[in-house]
């Protein structure tokens, strides 16, 4: 009997343990991806029902994000221009942005440029995707990001207040949008 317990109790101790560890390490890569996020959905709203908002013909849907600038690159100088942002793979910078609950892309940074005025302008592009393309400009006052997912013809725009850390987000359907006037 005291065999079968001393199994029992041993063969437990081992469930819990790996049960520790699993959390533990999950924990960590959840804290990681979340400290490369540069942008995510805001908590108060998501994507807007179309009775809520007005949308022109080839827009989706629209919502709030909330952007993380404290992951953004310091300029040379100021401190390491990569130790806030976390490479993910191999020596490639990469970021994750958030724009609703079901819209997440990992985008390897290609290109950061610091304006004396403040302005960061970042081009990047889609990890995984051959043809994509990634502008984010970042202003004292505003904040401007362009993400073109070739694979899936979508287009997301943003827009929002620097000083808020807050915009608004629109998914673009391109199959549907009008040809350009030049």
């Amino acid at each position: 009997m005291k065999t079968i317990l001393n199994f029992s109790i041993s063969y437990h101790s081992g469930w819990i343990l790996g049960v520790v560890a699993l959390a533990v390490f999950g924990q960590v890569a959840i804290s990681q991806s979340a400290e490369r996020m540069l942008v995510r959905p805001a908590d108060v709203m998501g994507a807007s029902p179309k009775a809520d908002v007005s949308y022109k013909p080839y827009e989706n849907r629209k919502g709030r994000v909330v952007l993380a600038t404290e992951v953004l690159p310091q300029p040379s100088g100021a401190t390491d221009s990569t130790a806030k942002i976390a490479a993910s793979k191999g020596d490639a910078v990469t970021v994750t942005l958030s724009f609703f609950p079901d819209v997440t892309y990992e985008v390897m940074v290609n290109s950061v440029v610091h304006h004396s005025d403040g302005t960061i302008v970042i081009n990047g592009s889609l990890c995984d995707h051959k043809i994509a393309t990634v502008v984010l400009t970042i202003g004292t006052d505003g904040f401007l990001i362009t993400l073109q997912d070739m694979n899936q013809a979508l287009l997301y725009r943003v827009a929002g207040n620097s000083r808020l850390a807050e915009g608004e987000v629109t998914e673009i359907d391109m199959t549907k949008m009008p040809p350009m006037i030049r």
